[in-house]
C-alpha cells in the first residue's frame, strides 16, 4: 500500500490566510486545532509562478515554496511545517522543515520520523503510547493529495480576496463597506458611484477589492487601486487606497497580504510603481514602501506620500 503527501501544516487560523493571495489554496482540518494545506499541482503552479528548481533531496520543495512557508510563519507569527512523504510497500522516506516567525527550527531531509519531529514542534502530544504524532493529528486520513482536496467533511473556509468587478452581485455590499470605513454620511453616493462605474469599464483602473471569509461570506477587509488619490499629485499613478482590516482580524499579517495582492495586480498591468498617501508613520516602511515626500489635500491638509517600486516577477523571491 502506498502513501504520498506534500503540504503545509499549521494552526487553522494561520493556514486560512493562504487564500488571500492564492486562489488555489484549500485548507483541511486535522485534530487539535491544526490543519493542512495540501500542495497539489495547481497550488505548486500558483506558488512557483513558473519553472523553479527543486531543493536538493526534496520531491516538491522549491525556493519559492520554501519562501512561502517562511513568510507565512513570519506574517502570522506562528509555527508552520512543510512536509513530504512517499511510501510504497512499507518502503520510502519523509522530510520536513519548520519555521517560527520566519526562523527555521528544523530541516530534516529524508530523515527517520521527520514529520513526527515537526509535529512535536507544533505541540502535538500522542494520546496513547502506541499512536505516534502522525496518527494523533490524522495525517493518515488520506493516502493521496487528491483525498485531501476532495475532503468536504473537514474543509475549512479560507480568506479570499475578490475583485468586485467580477462579483457584480456584491457591488452594493462593497459600496456600503468601503464607504462606511472611509466615508461619511454626506459622501456615500460618491463611493457608490465610484465602485459602480469601476464595474462598467474595461479599463484597468479603478478597481475595488474585498477580503472575505468563506465560512460566512463576511467582509473582513478591503483595498482599492485608483488612478489618483491626491489632487496635488496628478503626476503620480496608480494609487493604493481604502486599505482596511477589521479590528478582530488584525495582527495576523492580513494588511501585508493585501499589500502584496495589490502589488501583484499592478505588476501584471505593467506598472512599475504604486503610490499611497497616509498620516501613518512607520507602518509601510516595514513592507519596503519608501517615503518620497509630502502632498496636500483639497482642504490644505498635509499628508505623507509613499512609493513601492515594483520589480519584474522573475526577480521576486516570494510568489503571488
Amino acid at each position: 500500500m502506498s502513501y504520498t503527501f506534500q503540504g503545509f501544516i499549521g494552526s487553522e487560523e494561520s493556514l486560512k490566510t493562504a487564500g488571500v493571495r492564492l486562489r488555489q489554496a484549500k485548507v483541511v482540518a486535522l485534530s487539535g486545532g491544526l490543519a493542512v494545506l495540501p500542495l497539489d499541482k495547481d497550488l505548486q503552479k500558483g506558488i512557483n509562478a513558473g519553472a523553479e528548481p527543486l531543493r536538493e533531496g526534496w520531491d516538491s520543495l522549491t525556493g519559492r515554496i520554501e519562501a512561502f512557508g517562511h513568510n507565512l510563519s513570519k506574517k502570522t507569527k506562528s509555527r508552520i511545517v512543510y512536509a513530504e512523504a512517499d511510501y510504497f510497500g512499507g518502503w520510502g522516506d519523509q522530510s520536513s522543515v519548520v519555521w517560527e516567525n520566519g526562523e527555521e527550527l528544523l530541516h530534516a531531509v529524508r530523515a527517520d520520523k521527520a514529520i513526527n519531529q515537526a509535529l512535536r514542534l507544533l505541540g502535538v502530544q500522542c494520546a496513547e503510547e502506541e499512536v505516534d504524532e502522525f496518527d494523533t493529528v490524522g495525517l493518515g486520513r488520506h493516502r493521496r493529495i487528491e483525498g485531501w482536496l476532495t475532503d468536504e467533511n473537514h474543509a475549512l473556509g479560507v480568506l479570499r480576496t475578490i475583485d468586485v468587478r467580477n462579483y457584480p452581485g456584491r457591488t452594493d455590499e462593497a459600496a456600503a463597506y468601503i464607504g462606511g470605513q472611509w466615508g461619511s454620511e454626506s459622501n456615500q453616493s460618491f463611493y457608490r458611484d465610484c465602485i459602480e462605474r469601476s464595474c462598467d469599464t474595461d479599463s484597468d483602473l479603478p478597481r475595488f477589492f474585498l477580503l472575505t471569509n468563506e465560512e460566512d461570506e463576511s467582509v473582513v477587509g478591503s483595498y482599492a487601486l485608483l488612478r489618483s488619490d491626491l489632487n496635488s499629485r496628478q503626476d503620480l499613478s496608480p494609487w493604493l487606497a481604502c486599505l482596511y482590516i477589521e479590528p478582530d482580524w488584525r495582527s495576523r499579517g492580513l494588511g501585508a497580504e493585501l499589500l502584496e495582492h495589490a502589488i501583484h495586480e499592478v505588476r501584471t498591468q505593467g506598472y512599475r510603481s504604486l503610490y499611497l498617501c497616509t498620516d501613518l508613520d512607520g507602518y509601510y516602511e516595514r513592507y519596503n514602501w519608501i517615503h518620497i515626500g509630502r502632498g496636500y489635500e483639497i482642504d490644505g491638509a498635509e499628508t505623507r506620500i509613499y512609493e513601492y517600486r515594483i520589480e519584474p516577477q522573475s526577480d521576486e523571491r516570494e510568489p503571488d
